[in-house]
């Protein structure tokens, strides 16, 4: 792409992950002209599922982190790379994603005095968050008694967003729970997150 101010003719939010009373939420907080192109690649923006659709954005340089998300003629632009290529210039490379609005819930112990100090579990408070799912596998496991059915899907979510193993995650209607927790990266975190039904 050109770093030209002509080649910038689409409008594009910047959206901040923002902390409320129920959780999070993206918020826009600027809107900049940037030239925005499909590659026609895939971007791989997380490490253990599938791809999504790339595109590059070219716009002029100003404060923009990976913990920062944007929004183009309606869709989740998840960024996964910002590089200088020219002074003055950011070229960001993002992946084109469907957000889901997903509430999570902590599976807590707790000691049970009355029962002679036993351990209980407990399930803390739900807090909403912006999460993207994209598939990781299927798989069909048959046993003695019965078959399972089960779906395993790769949520990736903001930083912020922190789910230990056997926690809660309600999204696409549907009660999941997360199996495996990969948080090392700086900008982001994936949970590998399980749905089972008895068949």
């Amino acid at each position: 792409m050109k770093n030209s101010a002509g080649a910038l003719r689409e409008r594009v939010e910047l959206l901040g992950l923002t902390e409320t009373a129920g959780g999070w939420e993206y918020i826009k907080y600027a809107e900049v002209w940037a030239a925005v192109e499909l590659t026609g690649k895939t971007s791989l923006f997380s490490k253990i599922g599938i791809g999504a659709r790339a595109a590059e954005l070219t716009l002029r340089r100003r404060a923009l982190t990976l913990h920062q998300a944007a929004r183009w003629r309606g869709q989740h632009l998840f960024l996964s790379e910002i590089t200088e290529p020219a002074r003055g210039w950011l070229s960001v490379q993002a992946a084109v994603v469907e957000v889901t609005e997903c509430t999570a819930r902590h599976r807590e112990a707790a000691v049970d005095k009355s029962r002679g100090n036993r351990p209980v579990r407990t399930v803390g408070p739900p807090f909403a968050f912006p999460g993207v799912l994209t598939e990781k596998y299927v798989r069909y496991e048959r046993e003695a008694t019965h078959a399972a059915a089960g779906a395993g899907l790769v949520l990736v979510a903001p930083k912020p967003v922190a789910l230990d193993e056997g926690d809660f995650v309600d999204a696409l209607g549907a009660r999941h729970y997360v199996t495996a927790v990969h948080s090392l990266d700086p900008w982001k975190n994936e949970y590998e997150i399980e749905r089972r039904e008895d068949v």
